[in-house]
This record gives C-alpha cells, structure tokens and sequence, in this order.
C-alpha cells in the first residue's frame, strides 16, 4: 500500500479549502443578487412579501415603497421586523416613519382635534431622536426635528404633551387682561 507524502496531503487540503471558500462565495454572490433583484423590484413599483430571515435592506426598501403608498401601518411592521440591530438601513426606515408621522401631523394640524395631532408630533420626535442617536451628523433628521419641536412650542401642542386635555379651551381665554393672544 502506497502511503501520500506529507506534501500531497498540504496539496488536497488546499484544493479543498479553496473550493469551499470559492463555494461559499459563490452563495453569498447568489443571495446579493437576489436582494438586489428584490430592491429594484420595489424601485420599480411591486411589491412582495418578505421571508422572515430578510435582511434589513430588504426591508427598509419595502417600508419606503409602502410609505410612498401611505400604508405606514405595513411600514411600522417592517421596522418592527428588523428588530433592535443597529444598521443605516434601519435608520434610513425609521427616518422615512418620521417624516411620514410629521407629514400626516402638518396635514391635520389646523383642522383637526390636538389629540389627534399632538400623538404624531411626538411620534416624530422620538424618531428623530432615535436617528440621531445612532448618527449625530445626519442633518436632515436635525432640521426636521427642529420643525417638530417648534409645533411643540404651540401652547395648545405642548399642554396636550403633557396631558392637559383642556389646553385649547384655556387657549381662547387669556389668564390676564390685557395678555396678548397668540404671535406678536
């Protein structure tokens, strides 16, 4: 019986490794296809359900696509689903929630109840935050949480924040006579 010299044993396991390495690249190449086919799928308009292993890419593209079609509800499931990882694909999500929240409080603000507008408001606040706090320099979510807090600025805004149900009576009724109402 013929025994292998050390040398062709090294040679058979390198072959081996560098298959394995070539293989596994290959399946990563393969599901980075995929993703991106599914990304450009949603660029394009369809929309698919995601499995439940779906990266954070995939799934901050479908929540801006289902964001663009005002379903922030499906939006929020989204996020939810990509759990507490940190990732900029998570954040640019939780970005595009909070612009969606503010878009919807500016929309009502004038015509509809404070405990309708005054949830959404602070709604985007706390995304922003969150945003910010995982990237301080993203200007964008500092300008518009610069608008969110001067709508928390209104009185009647900021009473309800803090649970005064009856902030818009009081509104119509200075404390003091003579107290301006309202913006010099």
């Amino acid at each position: 019986m013929k025994t292998w010299p050390i040398r062709d044993c090294i040679y058979v396991a390198v072959c081996v490794a560098a298959l394995a390495y070539a293989a596994a690249t290959m399946a990563e190449w393969l599901t980075i296809k995929s993703e991106n086919a599914r990304i450009a799928a949603f660029s394009a308009g369809q929309d698919m359900l995601l499995p439940r292993h779906a990266a954070a890419e995939l799934r901050a593209a479908r929540g801006i696509r289902l964001l663009a079609h005002d379903r922030v509800d499906d939006a929020q499931a989204e996020f939810d689903a990509m759990g507490d990882t940190a990732s900029q694909a998570r954040d640019t999500l939780l970005y595009a929630l909070a612009n969606a929240h503010l878009k919807r409080a500016l929309e009502i603000f004038n015509s509809a109840p404070m405990r309708q507008v005054a949830p959404l408001i602070g709604l985007a606040q706390s995304e922003y935050r969150a945003v910010l706090r995982h990237d301080p320099r993203n200007w964008d979510a500092r300008y518009n949480f610069d608008i969110a807090s001067a709508l928390t600025h209104d009185p009647e805004v900021a009473a309800y924040l803090k649970g005064d149900d009856m902030a818009r009576e009081r509104a119509l009724v200075p404390d003091a006579p003579g107290a301006p109402n309202g913006l010099p």
